[in-house]
């Protein structure tokens, strides 16, 4: 994933960064573009990550350290919380976000600005886990992409990990994939 993004320079993002994976081999990609070029020069990326468990945010935040990052890690559920303000911010969005959530309350993310711009899916009745009567989002899967597409600036990459099945879902994801994600490029392997 950053091979095909490079992120080189600039802010990147995570909205379920575990313990910072991703940042970690930004982190190498930019060190060995530097040697590459000979470049000397401090690193010049910056990253911001989500990530819902404490234990993994303080091993994410180990991990920027240890790798030379500049960068903040917060402790938040993305789909209910922007702590960084992430609409339209970044420069690289990267991910591996936990795939077929189900339970996620559409009453609390249908008025958030970061998944409205292509689309909530939506089912009515019974919701997932939990939740007796609450309408949930189907499938939060199109929440992530819309997350993704929605936090990058407007000459911004992004590369995420994505269950197979957000390629071909049917119902009111299969809407969503349709519309214009206004130049955005969806490609799976």
């Amino acid at each position: 994933m950053v091979e095909f993004i490079e992120p080189f320079r600039g802010k990147i993002f995570d909205p379920a960064c575990g313990s910072g994976g991703m940042f970690v081999q930004a982190s190498n990609y930019v060190d060995r573009r530097k040697k590459e070029l000979a470049d000397d020069t401090p690193k010049e990326i910056y990253v911001e990550g989500c990530e819902k468990t404490l234990e993994t945010v303080k091993l994410a935040k180990m991990n920027i350290v240890v790798n030379g990052l500049k960068g903040e890690i917060k402790q938040a559920n993305s789909y209910y919380e922007n702590p960084f303000l992430a609409y339209h911010k970044f420069d690289y969005v990267m991910a591996n976000p936990p795939f077929n959530v189900d339970d996620v309350t559409l009453d609390r993310v249908q008025n958030d600005q970061r998944f409205n711009e292509y689309g909530i899916p939506q089912k009515k009745g019974k919701g997932g886990k939990n939740k007796k009567d609450a309408n949930t989002v189907p499938n939060a899967n199109y929440l992530w992409i819309n997350l993704f597409a929605t936090s990058l600036n407007e000459r911004g990459r992004a590369a995420l990990v994505m269950a197979n099945s957000a390629s071909d879902a049917r119902h009111s994801e299969f809407d969503i994939r349709k519309s214009d994600f206004q130049g955005v490029v969806i490609r799976s392997k």
